[in-house]
This record gives C-alpha cells, sequence and structure tokens, in this order.
C-alpha cells in the first residue's frame, strides 16, 4: 500500500507541475476560464463527496478504492482526448470529485488493516512516501518539457493516467480480512453520522490547516513586497517546508497510539505553528540576511507543528469514527481541507499581508487559542463495543 501511495503520488505531482501550461498552451482554455473551473468544481465538491461517500459504503473498501483508481485513470487520461471548454469543465469536474473521494476511502482501509498502534506511524511513511513521489513527479515534467515540449506536456496526462493504472494493480493482492462489512441495506444515509463533538473537531482542524495558507500564500506574498529580499528565498522556505515533511514526518509520529497522546500533539502543535508564525512576522522588521534567516526559521517550526498536527489528526479522525462508517466520517473530516483552501488564501492575504507584523501576530494568537482549547474536548465518544472492536484489531 505504500509503494501504491508513491505511484499514485508521482503521477499526482506530473499533473500538479504541467497541467495549468497543458491547459493553457495545448487545450487553449482562457485563464479567467481555468480559475472559475477548478474553483467551481472544489465547491461542488463539499456538496457531494459525504453523500457519494455514503453510498460506496454499499461496496468494500478494497474494491472501492480500486475502483476509484481504475476511474481516475480513465478520467485523467481524457484530458488528452478532449478539445473543447465544456469536455474541459465535465472532465474536471468528475477528476475533481473522484479524487476528494479517493482519500477517505485509503484512510478507512489502511485504518483497518493496520494495527492500532502502528496506524499514524504508517500513515506517516505513507505522507513522506506521497510528498517524495510528487517531487518525482515534477522533476520528470521538468525534465521530459525541457527535452521535447511538444511531446512533453501530452506526457504529463499519460503518466498520471498510467499512475492511477498501476496503483490499481498494486492494490489486488493487498490482504483486507477482517475489514467492515459492505452495507448491505437500501438506505444508505440511514445509521450515524458524525455528532457536534466530531464536526467540532473538523472546524479545529480548519484553523490548525489555516498554516498551509500562511506557507504557500502569506510567505510568498510578503517576500514579493520586500525590495531587499534574498534571491532564490521562496524556493529555499519551500524546499526546506518538503524536506521536513518527507525527513521527519514518520518519526514525529511514531509516539501517538492513544487518544491522550495525540491530544497532547495537537496542544503542541498549536503552540509551534504559532512560535514559528511569530518568527515570521519578527524577521519582518529587519531586512537583508537578518529576514532570510528570520524567515527560514520560522518555516522550520510551522512545518514541525504542521507535522505534528498532521499525526495527530491521523489519529484523532478515526477513533471517533464508528468501525462501519468510516469512509463517511472521514470523507466529512476532509472537508476540512477543502474548507481551509476556499478561505484559507483570503485570510492570508487580505488579513495577515495587509495588516503586517499585525497579521502575522493575530495569526500566532490564533493558534495558541486553538492549542488552547483543544484540552477542553474530550475527543473519545465511542462505545464500549466500538472500543472492544478497536483493541481487538
Amino acid at each position: 500500500m505504500l509503494v501504491t501511495a508513491f505511484v499514485n503520488a508521482a503521477g499526482t505531482g506530473a499533473f500538479m507541475s504541467g497541467s495549468v501550461l497543458y491547459f493553457s498552451l495545448h487545450l487553449h482554455i482562457a485563464g479567467d476560464t481555468l480559475a472559475l473551473t477548478l474553483s467551481a468544481c472544489a465547491l461542488i465538491t463539499l456538496i457531494t463527496t459525504v453523500p457519494i461517500s455514503a453510498f460506496l459504503e454499499r461496496f468494500d473498501l478494497k474494491s472501492t478504492i480500486i475502483f476509484l483508481h481504475i476511474f481516475r485513470g480513465v478520467t485523467y487520461s481524457a484530458y488528452l482526448l478532449i478539445d473543447s471548454v465544456p469536455a474541459f469543465i465535465a472532465v474536471t469536474l468528475v477528476a475533481t470529485i473522484a479524487d476528494r473521494l479517493s482519500n477517505p476511502a485509503s484512510q478507512a482501509l489502511l485504518a483497518a488493516v493496520l494495527p492500532s498502534d502502528r496506524r499514524v506511524e504508517i500513515m506517516a511513511w505513507r505522507y513522506s512516501l506521497q510528498n517524495a513521489g510528487v517531487g518525482l513527479g515534477a522533476v520528470a515534467v521538468a525534465v521530459s518539457i525541457s527535452l521535447n515540449p511538444t511531446f512533453g506536456y501530452p506526457l504529463i496526462m499519460a503518466l498520471n493516467g498510467i499512475s492511477f493504472f498501476a496503483a490499481a494493480i498494486l492494490m489486488v493482492p493487498v490482504d483486507t480480512t477482517g475489514t467492515p462489512a459492505a452495507m448491505k441495506r437500501r438506505n444508505v444515509f440511514a445509521g450515524e453520522w458524525p455528532n457536534p463533538r466530531y464536526l467540532t473537531f473538523v472546524g479545529l482542524s480548519v484553523l490548525f490547516l489555516l498554516s498551509d495558507a500562511l506557507l504557500t500564500v502569506a510567505v510568498p506574498l510578503q517576500v514579493s513586497d520586500r525590495e531587499d529580499v534574498i534571491a532564490g528565498l521562496v524556493g529555499l522556505a519551500f524546499l526546506t517546508n518538503t524536506l521536513i515533511k518527507v525527513v521527519l514526518q514518520p518519526r514525529i509520529s511514531r509516539n501517538i497510539a492513544t487518544t491522550g497522546a495525540a491530544v497532547r500533539a495537537m496542544v503542541q502543535a498549536g503552540f509551534l505553528l504559532a512560535a514559528g508564525t511569530a518568527l515570521i512576522g519578527v524577521s519582518c522588521l529587519f531586512s537583508s540576511w537578518r529576514l532570510g534567516t528570520g524567515m527560514i526559521l520560522g518555516v522550520c517550526v510551522m512545518t514541525l507543528g504542521e507535522t505534528r498536527f498532521l499525526a495527530a489528526s491521523w489519529w484523532i479522525s478515526v477513533e471517533l469514527a464508528p468501525v462501519d462508517k468510516r469512509p463517511r466520517f472521514l470523507a466529512v473530516y476532509s472537508l476540512s481541507a477543502t474548507a481551509e483552501r476556499t478561505v484559507g488564501p483570503l485570510i492570508a492575504s487580505f488579513v495577515v499581508i495587509h495588516f503586517g507584523v499585525a497579521g502575522w501576530a493575530a495569526a500566532a494568537m490564533l493558534f495558541i487559542l486553538c492549542a488552547a482549547v483543544v484540552p477542553a474536548f474530550r475527543f473519545v465518544d465511542r462505545t464500549p463495543s466500538e472500543m472492544s472492536a478497536s483493541s481487538l484489531r
């Protein structure tokens, strides 16, 4: 399953790196049309992901994931054949919905087949391999386009499609003995849905995940406003962020095997994110190498907070979900990332950057507040039978 994640991520990395250029240069999709299509598709997934995840509970997790891999392989390969804006919009919408369904299903399967005391650690390895795969895909795109642009851009779509077909094949021998049985009742929307405590965790996660917008939007904007910036600072910041995630995520996640440890990790993540944000804000008061040093240190500390939160969220989002309803619960949790991608860039640009140092200070206070309120919630809401089933696994 780890190899599957790596192969899948390599194709995704190729697509992420070169798809916009392919759409604009080869399909001649206008920039405004492209942006509106991506935004509209993201908005639609907020509405469709959870109901479709509930429907997919009629099938076992392994079959669902294999189907999604094959479906995405066909869908992304279809970009090679489309020649009109309506077809581009239709393919993008279908591909986006399938992408959003894949991660909750994969996480639910991992939770079902892995021993609970190693679940977070192995998910961390999966996350690291995914980041490494994305980097490999990006390198493949850069090389192919530099050698032959006419051939290189279509190759991006082909590589992505092939990666999904390969992932489907790799999933076939995975042993899923003991995973929850598929739902057979006619009304798949009946039964338990996320309660207020789970929804509170989802909402709190949106605030923690704002760190991504600060790193990917606020930091580049902050640097672009400075004439005394060190050349290549943004690239160095992104490289630092990626290396920490690839190298340290498994180690940082290793000791999270209980809900108490996950809650403590969330508190630590909040304070690390606050410290990193404060470092970046303070560095804005200086210039030249002091600005660059402060920025890089802040990015390092924030990335450590990010990795710590991700590890905690992998545990809590699963433990709060009933065993046989995990796909729908994890689909609801996945909306936290979608919501952050919707509001995060706006907060980063119109709040943090607009108010300068005061904006960074406000962001730091928000993370401190998040860390402070985490212990107030009892993130264990399972029936005795469910707890027994979890311990038996």
